[in-house]
């Protein structure tokens, strides 16, 4: 038959041999690709982790599997921080990275003895506190004879007694003598101050912490107070234990010393008006004027900003000379502001 003559053709059995070869390889080829791929055939045996610290297996072991942490329980006569579940179960054969999820038990706090603080001073009592590893959560004032001494010592308003197992960082209430006579207190200037001081320098001033509004989004290293309530005067007092509202802005963000430098030209001026013997209420019309700016300008370090900032500009009243503004060696031009009729704070 003529159709089947190609059997007798030896160039026909060199193609289809060619033909055979080309499939073999590339089939040979594919498969290894894929194992590879796949990494089929590297399998690892799950060692028992069960009973060892946590972060030492993640250390050894990180490389060949993931770690998921799924939960942390308190399991008694165990390890702390020890692996207590695990999924996959020990050796099991899994491919490398597999997901290996875990249940550890928790790290128990570390328990230290509570001070005893009755009759120690406010201030005597913070550094005690401070240096158990506790702190203050706020100060209750009562009637008692000696003034920021001490009369009880409170978690959750429950008195603790001295030498009581406490945890190593709990906020303790103290309960606070009034003492007799005056019951008020200066307020601390904590424009400037961080918020890592905050508390501290409220609470050395007999007062507690009010609101905290945070402006800006940052680390804590970089917040600073930008604002205070009730708003920080020499010569105001306010009720021991009242409490201070803080807002705080990043250091990024607000020119801390441009504020600063803003609050000393004030200070300066008011001093020379007061030794120069002025009327109080033009005294205090500067005063005003000055705490305007403070709190109207933003203390940005974006150049337009700071443009705007510094056209607002202190206008005194046209009662008031050169002649009134010079102190030893500093001249009313030093102080950079505008005579003007027009009253400052004027829209």
């Amino acid at each position: 038959m003529k159709a089947f003559r190609f059997l007798k053709d030896k160039w026909f059995y060199i193609s289809l041999i060619i033909m055979l070869l080309l499939v073999v390889i590339t089939l040979n080829y594919t498969f290894n690709r894929l194992d590879k791929f796949t990494r089929h055939g590297e399998e690892f045996m799950v060692p028992d982790f069960v009973g060892m610290n946590y972060d030492d297996v993640v250390e050894t072991y990180g490389g060949d599997f993931t770690f998921i942490l799924l939960d942390s329980i308190y399991v008694k006569n165990f390890p702390e921080g020890a692996v207590y579940q695990q999924n996959p179960a020990k050796d099991s054969k899994v491919k490398k990275g597999r997901n290996v999820y875990i249940i550890r038990t928790t790290i128990a706090p570390e328990i230290v003895a509570m001070p005893n603080l009755r009759n120690l001073s406010l201030r005597q009592a913070m550094v005690s506190l401070n240096l158990a590893g506790l702190k203050v959560e706020k100060l209750e004032f009562v009637n008692y004879f000696a003034r920021n001494a001490v009369v009880e010592q409170k978690i959750k308003d429950v008195v603790v007694e001295p030498k009581e197992d406490v945890v190593k960082g709990t906020a303790v209430t103290l309960v606070v003598g009034l003492g007799h006579g005056d019951k008020t207190t200066n307020l601390p200037d904590l424009i400037g101050v961080s918020i890592n001081d905050v508390k501290n320098q409220i609470n050395n001033a007999s007062l507690n912490v009010g609101m905290e509004i945070f402006i800006d989004d940052d680390d804590a290293d970089n917040l600073y107070v930008s604002r205070m309530e009730p708003e920080y005067s020499i010569e105001r007092m306010v009720p021991l234990g009242s409490e201070v509202n803080v807002w705080y802005k990043s250091i990024k963000n607000f020119d801390f010393e441009w504020y600063k430098y803003e609050k000393f030209r004030r200070d300066s001026i008011v001093e020379v008006m007061r030794i120069r013997k002025l009327k109080a209420d033009t005294i205090k019309y500067v005063i005003d004027s000055f705490n305007y700016i403070l709190s109207h300008r933003q203390f940005s370090y974006d150049s337009l900003q700071r443009i705007r900032d510094k056209e607002m500009l202190f206008r005194v009243k046209d009662s008031l000379t050169e002649d009134d503004f010079v102190f030893d060696s500093l001249d009313f031009d030093d102080f950079d502001y505008e005579l003007d009729t027009i009253l400052f704070y004027d829209e």
